[in-house]
């Protein structure tokens, strides 16, 4: 090993010995920063994996609105009365009179 490489091996040695000895509550602080840190990375990633949902769910919910809106247009189309009229005209459909009336009563057992 040359000098060179033993002074910086040496340096390094003294550093990390200093930082333990004499150092501790550097050492916490940037212990926390990169705690600190790492929990915002964590944190952000989440929030945008809930965006990313959210986004989804509005989009989804809006289909289903949609299909609401297009299925109440069809049955008011087809509750219309006039389009229920020509289908009772067309299948020869009549108005129940009393006379021709048949009520059928079931007993319960």
């Amino acid at each position: 090993m040359s000098s060179c490489a033993k002074n910086r091996f040496s340096l390094v040695k003294l550093i990390i010995s200093d930082l333990f000895k004499s150092q501790k509550l550097s050492l916490l602080l940037v212990g926390l920063i990169v705690v600190s840190a790492i929990s915002i990375l964590w944190t952000t990633q989440q929030t945008r994996k809930q965006l990313f949902i959210q986004e989804q769910l509005i989009l989804e919910r809006d289909v289903f609105e949609s299909e609401w809106r297009n299925l109440i247009i069809e049955e008011n189309v087809l509750a219309d009365p006039k389009r229920i009229e020509q289908s009772v005209n067309k299948l020869g459909m009549e108005h129940v009179l009393p006379k021709n009336e048949t009520v059928i009563v079931i007993k319960n057992r």
